[in-house]
């Protein structure tokens, strides 16, 4: 019977298909150049592609809040929040912890996961009835069985000493070759042993997203990373696969890992076109606007403004410029960026209040801009399909 408390990597055969696409991750981690797109374009886009990061995966556990229904939630800012809105502010929350606590430094220990795991689970309603639990930031204290799977999970008795195991595994000092694979083998271990009583898909997807800041994927000043679309544009293929690893034998986890290392390097060098200074101009912002404009959310003279600000090198405008348009009373200026600014169509840069930016990550031209990405092929249809929950 295998040691299934011990966790190891198998080794993979030079020159097979899972060895090349860790070859080609290597490669785009090394690749840590600033890309072309001014900070405070770059930023807006990381925010929205960490509400499809905590989004898909609060989807992928059977939350049935479509995205339409989330990007208007985030648009009207509602006070009112229901149980299916707070699961995916409580991942938003969690990664945006998990960014601010984590470098190539951390040592993920107990309270580290824990801390997380209270996160996601706060305030929500515990099983069986809801994505809560019983014991936040606990280890499960009953036996569990997964949903869409044969494995039976370690008997609470012994948890512990697989909890362990697990952490002393991700917190090894793994050479570079092997840290890939490390975070594959995790995920699938992390769902193996199952340590909570609820929320560990979510846990498990989010130390994905931290043990890639862990190895150098600078996820917070170059990189956007979206790891759970990996798994939400095909979850029967994402199920399958995890649960064929369960056996532990190494030619299953390492179908696994070529699975899971295949999803990623396509996710980030898809993304990375979004470092691509006039990709996200072309295709992205111009769209976006010509959107509000065609629903006449906007203005034709303001859909001008935007549009030139974009095509600006470095997509900023002054109230002076404003004289391109034939507005060139002083007074006339004014008012055209402070109705803009009122708006949230624009707003000041960090450092400049009289230089502005495009505003597009939390108001109404966020509906462009999802509108851009789902004609880019960024969001898969399962995100806008009405489903019943798990």
């Amino acid at each position: 019977m295998l040691n299934d408390i011990e966790i190891k990597i198998p080794e993979p055969k030079w020159g097979s298909n899972l060895t090349g696409i860790i070859l080609k991750l290597e490669k785009l981690r090394s690749n840590q150049s600033v890309g072309e797109v001014p900070k405070w374009i770059f930023l807006q886009l990381k925010d929205i592609f960490q509400i499809l990061e905590t989004f898909g995966s609060a989807r992928i556990e059977g939350n049935n809040t479509t995205l339409s229904e989330y990007v208007e939630k985030i648009i009207e800012k509602s006070a009112y929040k229901d149980e299916s809105q707070k699961e995916i502010e409580n991942l938003d929350e969690a990664i945006k912890w998990i960014e601010d606590q984590t470098d190539e430094n951390t040592k993920f220990t107990r309270a580290y996961i824990s801390e997380v795991h209270k996160i996601i689970t706060k305030e929500l309603t515990p099983p069986p009835h809801g994505e809560g639990s019983m014991y936040p930031g606990e280890l499960r204290k009953h036996n569990v069985h997964i949903k869409k799977s044969s494995h039976i999970p370690p008997d609470a008795a012994a948890l512990r000493d697989h909890f362990d195991s697990f952490l002393n595994f991700i917190n090894q000092s793994w050479p570079e070759q092997y840290q890939l694979l490390m975070i594959a083998i995790a995920h699938h271990r992390f769902a193996y042993i199952h340590p909570f009583d609820n929320g560990n898909g979510r846990m498990g997807r989010l130390l994905n997203y931290a043990l890639l800041i862990k190895i150098g994927f600078r996820v917070k000043d170059l990189r956007i990373i979206n790891p759970s679309s990996i798994f939400y544009n095909d979850r029967e293929k994402y199920y399958n696969f995890l649960s064929r690893a369960d056996s532990l034998k190494d030619e299953d986890l390492l179908q696994w890992s070529e699975y899971f290392l295949s999803g990623l390097k396509d996710e980030i060098e898809k993304i990375d076109h979004f470092l691509v200074k006039k990709y996200v101009q072309q295709s992205l912002l111009l769209p976006a606007i010509s959107f509000s404009l065609d629903r006449k959310q906007i203005t034709d003279r303001e859909y001008q403004i935007l549009k030139y600000l974009i095509l600006k090198d470095d997509m900023t405008m002054k109230s002076e410029e404003l004289k391109i348009f034939g507005i060139t009373n002083s007074v006339q200026k004014s008012r055209t960026m402070s109705r803009m600014k009122e708006k949230n169509m624009i707003k000041p840069i960090e450092t400049k209040e009289r230089i502005y930016t495009i505003n597009f990550a939390n108001n109404y031209l966020l509906r462009g801009i999802i509108k851009s990405l789902e004609s880019e092929k960024f969001i898969p249809e399962f995100l806008n399909k009405n489903e019943n929950r798990l």
